[in-house]
């Protein structure tokens, strides 16, 4: 093994200006290299005068960092959001799907097939991520900028939050994992006997019953579940274990106690998607169901907030697409209940006119004819969606008015539009939530959602802070699309 970058690799490397420090735990030992003296090997993990750092490891980096009693951190940037960001490329482009550091930096050729990463070939490591880094923070001068004035904001505040934790109700913790493994055992038990499905949640079990249903594969197989989950009670019990299984990982993760007794201190990421959604993970208390979410709960002197957009997509699709009828209809009244109404014949069933919304927006085409039929009256908003589709072909990508591009692969391209609507969501997400923490610093951020955020508030300001925060939320809709009336929801429990 070659203890050396290539010469080659060298020449095309440039140092950037500003001190990076690319860091890596092995062993339990932290390593570490500065891009500016790329040959010389850390073998610890030197915080002065960093400028910043580079790792894909930030839960174990910031658990260094409080075993060191150190508070306040340098700027971290976590080298799978780069990735994301900067390659521009979704899960088709890459396999495996999920993201690990050794399959990464072989797609980008910056290291061997054949490489194991020991303490020998630790150097040689740190200078393959450290080269890959520098090559994707320079790839686009758009997105670079958006680093700078977006994302390095949005991860101050989520790795502030990381280092803080999250209050949790540990009891309440306890008594929802055994009911929810009496579920999960419960609907397993009816797939087993009565539908001869052994192990749902394996992947290839799933997708057999979708493709056996002939039912289009929608984003993933839990969200084709979701999609049928009203008229194939088989779905819904797919959907009942994949929903649980997740909360019971997030609930067990509670109740190891990592973050202490009070707290769990799950693992932000602020580009975790294609799309700029900030996810978390380990715990996933983001996708929590409703019925569960109890479990979160504000510190002592605080009250809960939990803001939420009101028809946020549809609000975006209808002023992007400049579509009178539709944006008069968003103004007015609530697209989803029409929905739910008109295609659907009952206005109550507005959470599966929601998922027709979404399957409209990824371009499925097993819609029923009703849905389709209500589309195609916004005129404007069906001719919006075919220019969507030429500017595909055209420019090879599709990206918001600051960044945040998805390339195509091949001519599969049906999620255009959703990729143009949801980046454009993150953005004004990501805009409201750094405006608040500059304007309305009392509030604390505890969990984002796509279109919502969980923050806590001292008590003494609640009500002049809430009402701050729903104006900010308001404005950053508005500067983007500014022919809708945004609403916001407010309210104080997470539910």
């Amino acid at each position: 093994m070659k203890k050396r970058m290539a010469k080659e690799q060298w020449n095309s490397y440039t140092r950037p200006s500003m001190k990076h420090i690319v860091v890596i735990s092995l062993n339990n030992n932290w390593f570490s290299v500065d891009l500016g003296e790329p040959e010389i090997l850390i073998s610890t993990l030197r915080l002065t005068d960093v400028g910043t750092i580079v790792t894909f490891q930030s839960a174990e980096l910031f658990a260094y960092f409080e075993s060191l009693g150190r508070m306040l951190v340098p700027q971290v940037f976590d080298l799978q959001c780069i990735d994301k960001q900067m390659s521009q490329e979704g899960k088709e482009f890459r396999n495996p799907k999920k993201w690990h550091l050794l399959p990464f930096l072989k797609y980008h050729k910056v290291i061997p097939d054949d490489f194991v990463l020991n303490d020998a070939s630790i150097l040689y490591c740190l200078q393959a991520m450290g080269i890959v880094y520098s090559q994707l923070i320079d790839f686009d001068e758009e997105e670079k900028a958006r680093v700078e004035t977006i994302e390095a904001e949005i991860n101050k505040i989520i790795y502030k939050r990381q280092r803080q934790g999250v209050g949790i109700n540990l009891d309440l913790a306890k008594n929802l994992s055994k009911k929810i493994e009496k579920e999960i055992y419960r609907d397993k038990n009816v797939l087993q006997l009565e539908h001869g499905i052994f192990d749902p949640e394996n992947i290839s079990q799933q997708l057999a019953y979708i493709d056996r249903k002939k039912y289009n594969l929608i984003k993933s197989s839990q969200f084709t579940f979701k999609a049928w989950r009203s008229h194939d009670p088989v779905c819904a019990l797919f959907y009942n274990i994949l929903r649980n299984k997740a909360d019971m990982n997030s609930l067990l993760f509670m109740l190891s106690n990592w973050g202490g007794s009070q707290k769990t201190k799950p693992t932000y990421f602020g580009f975790g998607t294609i799309t700029s959604r900030i996810t978390m993970r380990e715990p996933a208390l983001q996708n929590l169901r409703k019925q569960n979410r109890a479990v979160i709960i504000a510190e002592m002197g605080y009250k809960l907030l939990y803001i939420d957009y009101s028809q946020f997509e549809a609000g975006i699709l209808a002023s992007l697409s400049q579509d009178p009828a539709m944006i008069k209809f968003y103004n007015a009244s609530d697209i989803y209940t029409d929905i739910a109404k008109t295609v659907l014949g009952n206005k109550d069933h507005r959470s599966d006119a929601k998922i027709l919304f979404y399957r409209y927006m990824y371009g499925d085409t097993s819609l029923p004819s009703a849905a389709v039929s209500y589309f195609t009256k916004f005129r404007k908003l069906d001719q919006f969606k075919k220019d969507i589709d030429e500017r595909m072909e055209l420019e090879g990508r599709i990206g918001t008015v600051n960044g945040n591009y998805r390339k195509k692969n091949g001519e599969a391209y049906s999620w255009a539009l959703s990729h143009l609507i949801q980046a454009t969501a993150s953005l004004i997400y990501k805009n409201a939530v750094i405006r608040t923490g500059r304007e309305a610093g009392q509030a604390k951020f505890l969990i984002p959602m796509h279109d919502a955020t969980l923050y806590q508030i001292p008590e003494y300001c609640y009500d002049k802070v809430v009402k701050r925060i729903e104006e900010i939320y308001i404005e950053e809709f508005k500067k983007i699309c500014p022919n809708i009336e945004v609403a916001v929801t407010s309210k104080d429990k997470f539910d």
